[in-house]
């Protein structure tokens, strides 16, 4: 199996080499073929679409992951979050894909992680993504206490901004993540609950459930 690694905090950084080291292990191979690592002066899309477009020439990898992130990519996240956005132009060219997070830590350990993505690989959970899915998984920093399939939730956007002294600038304060609506089923819910939450994520985001009427408004533009 061809599996094509990517993050979007860069070449070094110890989650991408926590992931690479995981899947390098019996009973997964690997067999080195020319050079195998590649630093791209862009965004985390701009590093698959490379991927696919040319360095993997005629052969396309089986399986993209996105990670690990140091941080928890869930509910409102997802939608600007470039660990899920790399796995999700995967899924535009029907490659299965996943993005893995892990819960912020001061100083995080990835050995959780590593644990769930070398599970979820070993039992193939990847080969049950329908064309156009991925999957987004989030790991808690502290004790796992289980997986749970879950949907998108929602999340306090209001986050504490720190003034510098000259008050020239501004930097993210420290907050706890807190639900808005911690509804079972949700990934804030089994993140907070110290649970793996696994969400299944397409890239059909049209909305249905005022198609009609918006289109009957158009009509009458006309």
């Amino acid at each position: 199996m061809k599996i094509l690694l990517v993050n979007d905090d860069g070449f070094d950084e110890p989650g991408l080499r926590v992931l690479e080291d995981t899947l390098s292990h019996p009973p997964l191979t690997v067999r080195t073929h020319g050079p195998m690592r590649f630093s791209v002066e862009g965004t985390p899309v701009d590093c698959v679409k490379l991927a696919l477009c040319e360095l993997a020439g005629d052969t396309r990898p089986d399986l993209v992951i996105s990670g690990i992130n140091p941080g928890a990519n869930v509910a409102n996240n997802t939608w600007y979050s470039g660990t899920v956005a790399a796995a999700t132009e995967a899924a535009f060219w029907k490659i299965p894909a996943i993005a893995i997070s892990q819960e912020y830590s001061s100083s995080p350990d990835f050995e959780q992680s590593s644990k769930v993505i070398r599970k979820v690989i070993d039992q193939k959970l990847h080969t049950m993504l329908e064309p156009g899915t991925l999957l987004n998984i989030n790991v808690p920093a502290g004790e796992c206490r289980g997986y749970r399939m879950t949907v998108t939730g929602s999340f306090a956007s209001e986050i504490p901004f720190m003034r510098s002294e000259d008050g020239e600038s501004y930097s993210y304060g420290h907050y706890e993540m807190q639900s808005v609506r911690e509804q079972s089923g949700t990934d804030v819910h089994a993140l907070l609950s110290g649970h793996v939450s696994l969400t299944l994520l397409t890239t059909f985001r049209s909305a249905s459930s005022y198609a009609n009427d918006l289109r009957q408004w158009c009509l009458r533009q006309s």
